[in-house]
């Protein structure tokens, strides 16, 4: 037996938490939802947009979060209109109470060279990844209760880091989203909001990764994993930062790629 033997510190749950996912019905927003429940948290859920299934798909997640025990809520959001996200916060309010955890993880890819971008294109990618965020981080700490710790968590790419052809557009949003977030970091510091980034590679639900298989993709060869990333692989992150035991964690984009970013 070790003479330092290990034991579970407090904290690395979130049993009594409430917790607000916007964009869940992305792969990575369900598994960070579903990880939160199984982990104690009441769990509410938004779309990012008011697209039918992504709704729908909102609904969904509810219902599982409940089939864990937790108490859920469903919302459609369209995070591109600052007063419907306003407006959709105070209800859920009302109607689920307040969470102190934030997560954003809408995600709008474009794919496309940027002499073919068009206004429309590009400000679309912008609203739903950059604005969104920002709207959605507004309204929760308009809201936020004095003298509660607080936790901001934002799922972004290393697009917003790493030059890759064909992204301009999704790649400025992105690094909006890590400024947005490290600026945060700063403002809020002193009431106990942290926030932070989880920053994500090439994923097997990526837009555009091609084949899994190694041997038909080249994109394959240049991740030292030598496959796609899961979105179970980001949940538990997530716990981690929701938690109370990350309450010195601040400002901080932390990189869940399978190593690519040390390699390109």
């Amino acid at each position: 037996m070790s003479e330092f033997p290990w034991r579970p510190k407090p904290g690395f749950d979130l049993s009594g938490k409430q917790a607000l996912v916007v964009g869940c019905s992305t792969p990575v927003g369900r598994a960070i939802a579903l990880a939160f429940a199984e982990v104690g948290a009441d769990v509410a859920v938004a779309s990012a947009t008011l697209d039918g299934d992504e709704v729908m798909e909102a609904k969904r997640i509810a219902k599982e979060v409940e089939k864990l025990g937790r108490k859920s809520f469903s919302q459609g959001w369209d995070v591109t209109l600052p007063t419907n996200v306003q407006v959709g916060l105070k209800q859920l309010l009302k109607e689920f109470g307040r969470p102190t955890v934030l997560v954003y993880a809408a995600d709008h890819a474009l794919i496309r060279p940027i002499e073919k971008t068009g206004d429309a294109d590009f400000a679309r990618v912008q609203s739903v990844n950059l604005a969104g965020a920002y709207y959605a981080a507004r309204s929760f700490i308009k809201e936020f209760p004095a003298g509660e710790t607080g936790r901001l968590i934002f799922v972004n790419t290393l697009f917003g880091e790493r030059g890759v052809e064909n992204l301009s557009a999704y790649a400025s949003a992105r690094a909006g989203v890590a400024g947005l977030s490290a600026a945060l970091s700063q403002e809020l510091g002193a009431r106990g909001i942290t926030s932070n980034c989880i920053s994500t590679g090439w994923m097997d639900y990526t837009e555009g990764r091609g084949p899994d298989d190694i041997g038909q993709n080249r994109l394959l060869r240049f991740i030292p994993m030598r496959r796609f990333g899961r979105a179970d692989e980001i949940a538990g992150l997530a716990v981690l930062l929701a938690s109370d035991a990350s309450g010195y964690l601040n400002g901080q984009v932390f990189h869940v790629d399978g190593g690519v970013g040390q390699h390109l």
